[in-house]
């Protein structure tokens, strides 16, 4: 648990605050001192989009079924993207890329209104 949390670069306070727990827990539990709740246990694997038994280091299966889906498509998608471009000419390559960091700009511009 205590890697999941600091690969998302969560401060023990933080993690807790996000599963509802208290700090003191979220240490006990990972310095091993408290066993783990199963309700906890789960809100974990939400959290961090990964098998319970990844937690309990029962599999280095790290990625549940859906989210491992999910990660595939994008993934896919991405790829895809890429092959496309890779075909285009340098001056289309050029077109698309500050196309794509226009679209970035105003989309980030939308959100914060």
């Amino acid at each position: 648990m205590r890697e999941l949390r600091k690969e998302r670069g969560l401060k023990q306070e933080e993690l807790a605050a996000k599963i509802n727990v208290s700090q003191q827990t979220i240490s006990r539990i990972e310095k091993g001192e408290n066993s783990l709740p199963a309700d906890i246990l789960v809100h974990l694997a939400k959290f961090f989009h990964v098998s319970a038994d990844y937690i309990l280091k029962l599999s280095d299966v790290r990625l549940i079924s859906e989210y491992r889906i999910e990660v595939e498509k994008v993934i896919e998608r991405n790829v895809e993207f890429c092959r496309i471009y890779e075909r285009l000419g340098k001056k289309n390559q050029e077109l698309v890329y500050r196309l794509m960091e226009q679209l970035e700009t105003g989309q980030g511009a939308k959100k914060s209104e």
